[in-house]
């Protein structure tokens, strides 16, 4: 499979009937794509950029995931800006985790993992670093606030407040400092929760420039499972079977500034466009959220790295985003997408239908062939991982494949290594494009 491929059918046996997955809950779809190791799942998938008329089976063995793929992990890019070169650092935190341990006796924790990795990346002479939470969906609070910590030396991180309305502060207390130099944080509406507490921290204490979405998901609210056999139990009954649990929101989160992180999630300091950026991604979409409120402030000291020079990144932010071609093009692919989103019918002519198909296929190649003349003068970042961490200097490049030849005469036909190869290489000139930020702020602090 290929990053873009969507999966429409899934099957537990090669000669059974697929079930379809389309508009089905992830939760359940992920269920039937699950089960035990060293068995094998069917797909039935829509290629990357194919019309959904060409289907394509994969037959895909089971196995263990290993924890190392939601590994916190680091590039390092060098940014040539007029005769002098910067070099920039970026983290990637897919999820706040922790565990038991390797088995080593090390312990294993996000926090720790990023602290290794900040300093690799103070060794190889950074100027700043990138904090990138745009895919993290939350996890573990105490690590959440273990890693606002590393760059913050101490202080509230995080209030609780239950339904008796105390409030509990969740501080990091140990006065180190990890990492003091120029840092963003990169959110989306898919960062939320624990996401939302070190963004909303680290914007409060004025720590970080954070950029992203408008706004992220406002998971602002805590759960546990209660098992009803305890309360029957309790009440003096016995139950016969079990009756199942209920899940109960039990409290809500709120930033240092007293600020709650539900609905209204962390208002980035600097807005990009974004295709993610829709309100169905968050919670203000769901069935009767808790509403947003504030409570009493905690105490703590502001750094106030950032407000003396907000304004100028916000301006030269917003010039480069009306010079750049990729987000001209993201503007344009956002905008078609509102319109279709807005169409309440589709013509059922064919001749109509066809003239659209290749029409958008068209563009589709035009944009490819754009983004890839564009790729092969991005820099290519080296890449820091747990495992290449003891090894000295910069050795490990990101892994990608040499760019396929433009060949005029094959414009209309679309490889999946090549649409896996332009993805690969945009993801890459965004980190060029954040990395500017965080350079523009070091230069001038």
């Amino acid at each position: 499979m290929n990053p873009g491929d969507r999966i429409i059918g899934v099957s537990q046996n090669k000669d059974d009937e697929f079930t379809d997955i389309i508009d089905m809950p992830l939760n359940k779809a992920v269920e039937l794509i699950r089960g035990k190791k060293n068995t094998t799942v069917h797909l039935d998938i829509i290629p990357f950029g194919a019309p959904d008329s060409v289907h394509k089976t994969i037959s895909i063995a089971r196995e263990e995931i290993k924890i190392e793929d939601q590994q916190a992990k680091a590039q390092v890019i060098d940014i040539t800006v007029g005769e002098k070169t910067h070099r920039i650092g970026t983290i990637d935190l897919p999820m706040f985790y922790a565990g038991e341990g390797d088995g080593k006796g090390k312990p294993t924790s996000c926090s720790a993992d990023v602290a290794m990795l900040l300093e690799k990346l103070k060794k190889e002479n950074v100027t700043g670093v990138i904090l990138d939470l745009r895919r993290n969906g939350g996890g573990s609070l105490p690590e959440a606030i273990d890693l606002a910590g590393l760059f913050i030396p101490s202080g509230p991180m995080v209030q609780t407040r239950g339904p008796d309305g105390r409030t509990e502060i969740g501080a990091d207390r140990d006065g180190k400092v990890a990492y003091d130099g120029p840092l963003v944080v990169l959110t989306s509406r898919f960062s939320a929760s624990a996401s939302e507490i070190v963004a909303g921290a680290l914007q409060d204490y004025g720590r970080a420039v954070v950029v992203g979405d408008t706004t992220t998901f406002g998971k602002g609210t805590v759960q546990t499972i209660v098992k009803l056999s305890n309360i029957m139990k309790g009440e003096g009954i016995t139950p016969g079977s079990d009756p199942g649990a209920l899940k109960v929101t039990i409290s809500k989160f709120y930033r240092p500034s007293g600020k709650s992180t539900q609905l209204e999630g962390v208002k980035p300091d600097i807005i990009l466009p974004s295709l993610t950026d829709l309100p169905e991604f968050g919670e203000s979409d769901m069935k009767n959220p808790l509403p947003w409120d504030t409570i009493q402030p905690a105490s703590f000291n502001e750094t106030n790295r950032v407000a003396a020079f907000l304004e100028k990144l916000r301006t030269r932010s917003g010039e480069r985003i009306s010079v750049s071609a990729e987000f001209s093009e993201l503007k344009t692919e956002i905008e078609r997408f509102k319109k279709l989103r807005e169409e309440k019918s589709v013509s059922l002519n064919e001749a109509k239908r066809k003239k659209e198909k290749e029409e958008l296929k068209a563009k589709s190649s035009a944009l490819k062939k754009d983004r890839l003349a564009r790729a092969k003068n991005t820099p290519i970042p080296f890449e820091v991982t747990l495992k290449n961490l003891a090894k000295p200097g910069l050795t490990d490049l990101v892994k990608i494949k040499e760019l396929p030849p433009t060949k005029p005469d094959d414009s209309d036909e679309e490889s999946e290594d090549d649409n896996a190869e332009v993805n690969h290489r945009i993801s890459i000139g965004e980190l060029f494009f954040y990395s500017i930020i965080v350079l523009i702020w070091s230069i001038t602090t």
